[in-house]
């Protein structure tokens, strides 16, 4: 079969019917999660995945064999079983796969019932040149999870806001069109920052914060809370060197630490929040409260406020405040 648009195969799979393999690669993992979870769902008729029903596999540690040993398996429920393979890029060899898909007819998408598994490839690639890429063709649903065009980059990013339910003001749309490197999974991080900081119109600028890319961002963020100098040192000035990167920026790193400041305390003091974190101040919470103490944390707010100070009643750029800062926050031993 000739390769299949994601549009046409999630209509297909809208139907409830499937195919028996499945081969979706490119560089866009979030439309290749968005198909896997579809395809998960049609061949399952609803039911969770399971023990029994599903596997998920690494093609990194699992090789071709063993990958094909499992299609022969059956449910122990009963139904079909889906093995989901990722990173079939490091299979150097699939002539094997070629094999088992040759005497698989071409066919139309059936219901689940008629098939003993499917099995979902998912690689960052496809090569068309190699030996078992023609039966990969032929027998495959092969679909391309290619990378977002730069004139579409508008529609996802409201797309993905409506989703969560996110109105977005035209400047914090056209800095999310212009982030680089830009993904639907990087887009959709920022998003989720503008969800957790609600109205608050001064923190969604700093979430959003323009002229440094979000990756430098975060990054410089968590090696702070991480106390990792050496990282934090190499990323600094990036955002000394401009008065109006470094308000925003302050902003923000202010914002992450009170919520620490109060994680901290909950565990220090064995209390439990009475409100319900966003899953990913969460998650960076956990990692980053192994590092700090009450009193840790103070020193830090303490060096904020400095340079806060400095930036808004003396106007010069404190570069050598954010040094003493990252130093004295790099002294593990003083915690």
């Amino acid at each position: 079969m000739p390769k299949i648009e994601a549009k046409a195969l999630q209509k297909e799979l809208d139907t409830g019917k499937v195919r028996p393999v499945y081969f979706l690669h490119g560089p866009e993992r979030m439309k290749s999660r968005e198909l896997v979870r579809r395809i998960l769902r049609a061949a399952l008729a609803g039911t969770e995945p399971n023990a029994f029903n599903f596997e998920k596999l690494d093609a990194a540690e699992a090789g071709v064999e063993r990958v094909l040993d499992a299609t022969q398996g059956f449910s122990l429920g009963g139904g079909v079983r889906v093995i989901l393979v990722r990173n079939v890029e490091d299979w150097k060899n699939l002539d094997p796969l070629g094999d088992y898909l040759k005497p698989l007819p071409e066919s139309e998408a059936v219901d689940p019932a008629e098939l003993q598994s499917v099995l979902i490839l998912v690689s960052k690639s496809f090569d068309g040149r190699k030996k078992a890429s023609k039966s990969i063709l032929e027998s495959a649903a092969v679909t391309e999870c290619e990378e977002v065009q730069e004139q579409d980059r508008e529609p996802w990013v409201d797309y993905l806001a409506k989703r969560r339910g996110i109105r977005l003001e035209a400047s914090e749309r056209l800095t999310l069109r212009g982030l680089e490197p830009w993904s639907l999974d990087i887009v959709d991080q920022e998003l989720a920052k503008l969800e957790l900081v609600g109205d608050d119109v001064a923190l969604r600028g700093q979430a959003l914060l323009s002229g440094v890319s979000a990756y430098a961002r975060d990054d410089f963020i968590d090696s702070i809370f991480c106390r990792d100098l050496k990282r934090a040192l190499g990323l600094h000035h990036l955002f000394c060197s401009d008065m109006e990167i470094q308000l925003p920026f302050l902003g923000l790193l202010s914002w992450n630490l009170r919520h620490l400041k109060l994680y901290v305390l909950e565990q220090e003091t064995r209390s439990r929040s009475a409100e319900k974190r966003n899953p990913y101040l969460l998650k960076n919470l956990e990692r980053w409260r192994r590092h700090w103490n009450s009193a840790s944390l103070r020193s830090l707010e303490q060096g904020l406020f400095s340079i806060d100070f400095s930036l808004k009643n003396t106007r010069l750029l404190p570069a050598g405040l954010w040094t003493d800062l990252l130093v004295a926050t790099g002294r593990k031993g003083h915690s």
